[in-house]
């Protein structure tokens, strides 16, 4: 297969944004907006995206399965990018728009129904996206290259937005918080929706003269039915390696979820960063996410990719305790310092390095277990492995935000609550849970990635027995 032009591979990086939209609306607005400003309680906002995610359990290989073995003239994957795209920018705009005057359960149940709709439209969009970047090249490190320009271009969508909103849509507005008032939310949906379209659009268009190059179903095979998703998770699951690399993918979005869900809590109330200071974060995200992108290549010609992994997983889980232990322990000077922003600053450039090396990394080491997957089976099955791929960064923002809305609770921060309003108890107790919930599943992530085998030494063997199987 020859390599990709440059409209083909960046248009396919930015049809990662879609998701990535969503990643910035859930990840730092939805639980904020529907706990502070809705009233809805932490524990039922977290539970709503929860069962929103279990739903996701089965969508996933339903899609996955649905789109290895669909059959059309314009190849397996590009029909379901138009099916899914533009609903999925639809459902942003009601989002951040509940019905006046529903209760709380009123409020519960539209959160759940629109967060299931979003993310079955947006699993039939991102799962053929996803599986699609491991069918563009076969090489080891093209497939990083390919990895890294998608992670890329999502990573620097999901910080720019919340950038943007912090800027443009919740400033201080007569001496209320921006970030209180309801109609600002509407906005920002408004503005989502309209980049998830025109980036959907744009890779399905930009990508639609790989279609003939890209593997097809094959014509032999079985119709897709209801019972084969389950057979072919089973299937999947039987490969060792990817059974590690879900669990430490799931372990490490959890860790991510959690850090990301309450930093707009830990920057408005712990650390009482104005809007302002809190979209100036934007800088060292994309400084970051910048910086992998030019060393990851270099890197993971040096460096095996589970290493790799299990250094991002270790660092993040370092630095995400190391700034707030501080804070707990007194080192730090009061909120106000310049001192406080600078290390925030500093933590969050790392916090975001690790966090894309993974993505990138992971992305690209499971395309090569997929080599290892076909020798073994004599099947290809990257729908339904990027499907798991895609329930485990969903889970950053569904368990993640389960618990973050279960600390919310438990601390005691209520709805409407003002920075320095809130006791000091409080603020140790949610910096304390912060700690122990993202260092811990960090470090279980650490543990899952050691204990893949996955050299650049075994891929090699791999593609040299599939194409010797492939010539006989």
């Amino acid at each position: 297969m020859r390599s990709l032009n440059s409209l083909e591979k960046w248009s396919y990086a930015v049809g990662s944004m879609p998701f990535a939209v969503k990643d910035a609306a859930f990840v730092n607005f939805v639980v904020f907006y529907y706990t502070q400003v809705q009233g809805l309680s932490g524990t039922l906002t977290g539970l709503a995206m929860f069962l929103a995610l279990s739903w996701d359990a089965i969508s996933d290989p339903v899609v996955g399965s649905w789109s290895d073995t669909l059959r059309t003239r314009w190849g397996r994957r590009h029909p379901m990018l138009v099916v899914g795209g533009i609903p999925t920018a639809i459902l942003f705009l009601l989002l951040f728009d509940p019905p006046a005057n529903l209760g709380e359960i009123g409020v519960f149940s539209w959160l759940l129904g629109v967060s299931i709709l979003l993310r079955t439209f947006l699993t039939i969009y991102i799962i053929p996206h996803t599986a699609m970047g491991a069918e563009l090249s076969t090489d080891y490190d093209e497939r990083t290259v390919i990895a890294k320009a998608r992670v890329t271009m999502g990573w620097l969508a999901a910080m720019a937005l919340p950038a943007i909103g912090f800027l443009f849509f919740f400033q201080m507005d007569h001496g209320v918080d921006g970030r209180l008032v309801a109609d600002n939310y509407i906005n920002y949906g408004i503005m989502s929706a309209v980049l998830a379209a025109i980036t959907a659009a744009f890779c399905i268009w930009g990508t639609r003269t790989v279609i003939s190059r890209l593997p097809q179903s094959n014509p032999n095979a079985a119709p897709f039915s209801m019972g084969q998703p389950f057979r072919d998770v089973r299937i999947a699951f039987g490969n060792a390696n990817f059974r590690l690399t879900t669990g430490a993918g799931l372990a490490f979005g959890m860790a991510a979820g959690i850090y990301t869900t309450l930093s707009l809590y830990m920057g408005t109330y712990f650390w009482e960063f104005s809007s302002d200071q809190l979209a100036g974060m934007v800088v060292p995200s994309a400084l970051a996410t910048l910086l992998a992108f030019i060393l990851l290549g270099r890197l993971g010609q040096h460096y095996n990719k589970p290493p790799m992994l299990g250094v991002a997983s270790l660092v993040l889980a370092v630095n995400s305790v190391s700034l707030i232990g501080a804070r707990l322990l007194g080192i730090l000077p009061d909120n106000g310092h310049p001192l406080i922003y600078i290390l925030s600053i500093v933590s969050v450039g790392i916090s975001v390095f690790a966090i894309v090396t993974l993505g990138v990394v992971s992305a690209s080491l499971v395309a090569d277990i997929l080599d290892e997957q076909e020798l073994k089976t004599q099947r290809r099955q990257e729908g339904v492995f990027f499907a798991a791929g895609a329930f485990v960064a969903k889970a950053t923002t569904g368990l993640g935000a389960l618990m973050a809305g279960v600390v919310i609770d438990l601390v005691g921060i209520q709805p409407e609550s003002l920075p320095g309003t809130i006791d000091s108890s409080v603020l140790q107790s949610l910096g304390l849970f912060t700690l122990i919930l993202t260092g811990s599943m960090a470090l279980l992530a650490y543990v899952f990635f050691n204990r893949i085998s996955m050299t650049r030494e075994d891929h090699v063997r791999v593609k040299r027995q599939l194409e010797e199987r492939a010539t006989r």
